[in-house]
């Protein structure tokens, strides 16, 4: 299923077929994107969705459903212990029939596969686009692009889309010799479909028996929590920030609140944790799986925790600029 690139060969090699015009000046890179972010919101779609990092692989069955007012997403993790994502419109909850807890989750701005960023000038400001080619993946043609970082605080990235639609059915992080460091993709995929509410909004209804948790969050300011970032990373910007607790798996009991600071250069994302140090828990450590990347340091009184795909100098630039007011 994966395949290595070099990124020092011709950004088309090792594709099925390039066609003429995958070297077109016509090729509207922006368009394309904005065209990928919403055919993820506005197609009906089905499938199996794979994802591979650091040689953990882990499968989910997905179902997207809209009507154009009215949208529907179920999550069912095919791996490990059971859980549901369900959403309807702005309200999600995820369902571990096993504990028997159902958490209710704010949205947190961060876009999952199959969808992108919503800020395509700001990703092409830091990644040069090309289309390279089409291949057939999971039963359709895909138009494939690739996205190369125009420094070397990011990843490359390599899209497929769905030719008639834009769908975006798999995704691969690559490292700075194109191995491939993570890759999300449908196996198999059905588009279109008639809407079936009910798979999304039953199972919502029927929480008999469920420990119902619904964690805080609120919406702040980074610099009236008393925090700024000293030097932001070239291409990155503040996305939003909130104060939120924890208590989002099943039974970890986990309340302790953490202020989060999301940002994004259009294409990935980087988020900063801030919570009080407790020296009974927290050990300093840099941990790499895939293409994610996590340093966690003290700051004086506080803990500070920096996640994201992206190199690890990035992240680090992160945790060190991070300034206490």
């Amino acid at each position: 299923m994966r395949r290595s690139l070099c990124l020092g060969l011709p950004w088309s090699a090792g594709l099925a077929h390039a066609p003429a015009w995958a070297e077109s000046p016509a090729f509207d890179a922006a368009q394309w994107l904005a065209r990928v972010q919403q055919a993820a919101i506005s197609r009906n779609y089905q499938g199996t969705l794979t994802i591979t990092s650091g040689g953990v692989v882990s499968s989910s069955r997905v179902s997207h459903q809209t009507d154009g007012r009215q949208r529907y997403e179920r999550i069912d993790a095919l791996d490990g212990q059971a859980r549901q994502q369900l959403r309807h419109n702005d309200v999600v909850v995820t369902l571990w029939p096993q504990a028997r807890v159902a958490v209710f989750e704010p949205q947190d701005g961060v876009s999952d596969f199959p969808a992108l960023p919503a800020s395509q000038q700001r990703a092409l400001d830091s990644y040069e686009a090309r289309l390279v080619g089409q291949e057939r993946i999971a039963g359709v043609e895909a138009d494939v692009v690739m996205l190369k970082p125009r420094d070397n605080l990011r990843f490359a990235q390599r899209l497929w889309a769905e030719h008639e639609t834009g769908l975006l059915i798999r995704a691969d992080i690559l490292g700075p010799r194109g191995e491939v460091l993570e890759s999300s993709a449908f196996t198999d995929l059905k588009l279109g479909g008639r809407l079936q509410p009910d798979i999304v909004t039953g199972p919502m209804k029927r929480l008999d028996g469920y420990k119902v948790l619904r964690p805080p969050s609120q919406r702040v300011q980074l610099d009236a929590e008393g925090w700024v970032l000293g030097k932001l990373v070239p291409g990155f910007q503040l996305l939003q920030c909130a104060r939120r607790t924890l208590e989002s798996t099943a039974g970890s009991g986990d309340e302790r609140v953490v202020l989060q600071a999301v940002y994004s250069d259009g294409l990935t994302h980087v988020s900063v944790f801030i919570e009080p140090f407790d020296s009974l828990r927290h050990k300093a450590m840099r941990t790499s799986l895939g293409a994610t990347q996590t340093v966690m340091n003290r700051q004086g009184d506080w803990w500070i925790t920096v996640v994201g795909d992206a190199p690890m100098a990035t992240v680090q630039q992160f945790e060190v600029g991070l300034q206490r007011r």
